[in-house]
């Protein structure tokens, strides 16, 4: 998964997503330290059985609580949607059974962020932000919190969004 190799499109599409979710948690370093403290959990946040993740300056809570089974798919899924775009596209039968019951049993899951600060905003976003009968899209917002390298968001918050005539006068201009 390297941000780069993304079509223009998506790397403006995850920027912007990426960029007003670390607005919201009060910046860009505020939010990728609070990823860091996240990560740093001796269990995966997700599964605690109480559906809340607390921290200092906020807290999360998610509708349903997630078993390791579930978030193991989740992660899988994650991973092929990253490469494949589709979920369950090309899957061996027990995986396809067992990513299309995890689509079943978390579609409806949704995040509640709540501050505790004054610099954190409130929020709320889906795991999957779009679920169909062949396909789900899982939430970049999902992805960021939870997923997403720290490289990775760190080249999303910093990527640069330029016109494509100025793209274009660059690329003439490298060729003289």
């Amino acid at each position: 998964m390297e941000f780069y190799k993304l079509e223009i499109k998506q790397k403006e599409n995850v920027h912007n997503i990426v960029l007003e979710v670390a607005m919201s948690f009060g910046g860009k370093n505020s939010f990728l330290t609070v990823i860091e403290e996240m990560r740093r959990e001796k269990t995966n946040p997700l599964l605690h059985q109480s559906s809340v993740f607390h921290h200092p300056k906020f807290k999360i809570n998610w509708t349903k609580v997630i078993h390791k089974d579930s978030l193991t798919a989740l992660f899988y899924a994650v991973k092929k949607e990253e490469t494949t775009s589709n979920i369950l596209e090309n899957l061996a039968p027990k995986d396809f059974k067992n990513t299309l019951n995890m689509i079943k049993a978390l579609k409806n899951v949704e995040f509640t962020v709540s501050p505790k600060v004054d610099t954190i905003q409130s929020s709320t976003f889906p795991l999957f932000s779009e679920v169909g009968e062949n396909d789900a899209k899982i939430s970049i917002v999902f992805k960021a919190l939870f997923f997403y390298p720290l490289e990775y968001l760190k080249k999303a918050l910093s990527y640069e969004i330029r016109e494509v005539k100025e793209s274009i006068q660059e690329d003439k201009e490298e060729i003289k």
